[in-house]
């Protein structure tokens, strides 16, 4: 079914959809710093950009919850600016529910509910002790949440204004933070 209207297009739309899909299967996850924006940025541009991000397994779902638990936990433990790291965790709450959507087939609900459910493990893992990494894991952290925080800010806010995410968390988190 896709490959017939694909087919038909002019060469200049072929190769403009084959470039985004190329671009969007090309984003990693994660990365060795550091868990990125992949299904965040999708989700937050809309059904059409999620579906060129592709869907994951479960076990690329689980991978990648983990290491941005992971990242965020080292992040807290690491004293890199609690607001920073906030910041990049709601870009990673967007992020972990855009992904378990995708990978079950929900639409903008499940990204909300997933998103939610992780904003609450962010709070937890704010007011919980952590054992402190190593120095270049400090290192590589500090310079991970900020711009984590900066790159996701546009998805998040994309993401607010187009229902996939409630304010709520978010506000919550900020009160945590200071």
């Amino acid at each position: 079914m896709f490959c017939l209207p694909f087919l038909l297009m002019n060469v200049p739309m072929r190769r403009a959809v084959i470039a985004a899909v190329v671009a969007l299967s090309a984003c990693a996850t994660v990365s060795e710093s550091g868990p990125s924006l992949r299904y965040a940025d999708a989700a937050s541009r809309g059904a059409w950009a999620t579906l060129l991000a592709g869907r994951p397994s479960q076990a690329q779902v689980d991978a990648t919850t983990e290491n941005w638990s992971r990242a965020l936990r080292d992040s807290f433990a690491c004293d890199v600016p609690v607001r920073k790291v906030v910041d990049a965790g709601l870009a990673g709450a967007l992020e972990i529910g855009a992904m378990n959507a995708a990978a079950n087939g929900g639409e903008e609900r499940a990204v909300r509910e997933g998103a939610a459910r992780y904003a609450v493990s962010i709070a937890q893992m704010l007011i919980s002790d952590h054992e402190h990494p190593s120095e270049d894991r400090c290192r590589a952290m500090a310079a991970w949440a900020p711009r984590v925080a900066d790159q996701g800010r546009e998805a998040v806010a994309r993401a607010r204004r187009n229902g996939y995410m409630e304010g709520d968390y978010g506000l919550l988190l900020s009160l945590l933070a200071r």
